[in-house]
């Protein structure tokens, strides 16, 4: 690792908790290996006390920026001073730094890092948006943020299914005023009918959890993704590839969404490869 001095640059990873998440490894991997000045730090910070934290930390010259995890992602909207359409339409950010202008951003990106990785899971031809539709199981931050990355990509439909009904209809209120052309359902479901079915439940991290949904009746075409990240072959992904499923793993998306927080935070010209041949995780 590079030693820290006045002039390196600092980039919290905010959570709470935060000791679950793999930023600081890939990240001060990534900086170790191209020599720049420049630190990922975990820092575990109540909800009570996020917003002031948030501002106490941009107001700090050689903070670069913040990586945002569970549960702060919705609040993060209101505690910078402008926010992309993208985290608007999802409720929710992942991603704070400072635009041209000085202004702190809300930005959301771990939706498209998922898009980007199903690119590459339905290679040699793409994922066909336009002509799918999609099942998403869980609509917290990760969910949130995959429905918008997907509207914004041109899907033709989406099925939201949640515990907290109250937050799943507000999410699809407002991808029906940007998306007017999306057609979403809530809640009720049959897995054949989808071309992309997603766990973004918390389900499958802990052994022995029970599956998001069954992946019996999917299409011989459907892909499966799960965005859970503690174990890396899911009960539900184990249960697809048995079936012959492509799958998704929780961890490409992470790969992927890495060139994305470069790129907000000053360092454009990274690729989802370079992350990949870490082999941090």
């Amino acid at each position: 690792m590079i030693p820290i001095s006045g002039k390196t640059r600092i980039f919290p990873v905010i959570g709470w908790p935060v000791e679950q998440v793999k930023a600081p490894a890939i990240y001060n991997a990534y900086f170790s290996q191209k020599g720049i000045d420049a630190v990922c730090v975990p820092m575990r910070v109540p909800p009570t006390e996020y917003a002031s934290f948030v501002r106490s930390m941009m107001s700090a010259s050689n903070v670069g920026g913040i990586c945002v995890s569970i549960p702060h992602k919705p609040a993060s909207v209101s505690v910078a001073d402008v926010s992309t359409r993208v985290a608007r339409v999802a409720g929710a950010a992942n991603a704070i730094y400072r635009n041209g202008k000085g202004e702190v951003v809300a930005d959301l990106i771990d939706g498209e890092g998922f898009v980007r990785a199903l690119d590459r899971t339905a290679q040699p031809l793409g994922f066909p948006y336009a002509q799918s539709s999609a099942l998403i199981v869980g609509c917290g931050g990760v969910g949130c943020a995959i429905a918008a990355a997907l509207a914004e990509r041109g899907i033709a439909a989406l099925c939201l299914v949640d515990v907290n009904t109250d937050f799943v209809e507000q999410l699809a209120t407002r991808l029906r005023a940007h998306y007017p052309a999306l057609t979403i359902s809530l809640h009720n479901y049959e897995v054949g009918e989808f071309d992309l079915l997603v766990n973004g439940t918390p389900l499958g991290m802990t052994p022995g959890d029970a599956m998001p949904f069954s992946v019996d009746a999917a299409k011989p075409s459907a892909i499966i993704a799960d965005c859970g990240m503690k174990t890396e072959m899911t009960e539900l992904l184990q249960a697809a590839a048995v079936r012959g499923l492509r799958i998704q793993k929780g961890k490409e998306m992470l790969f992927e969404q890495a060139p994305l927080y470069m790129e907000r935070f000053g360092w454009p010209n990274t690729t989802a490869d370079e992350f990949r041949a870490l082999g941090v995780l």
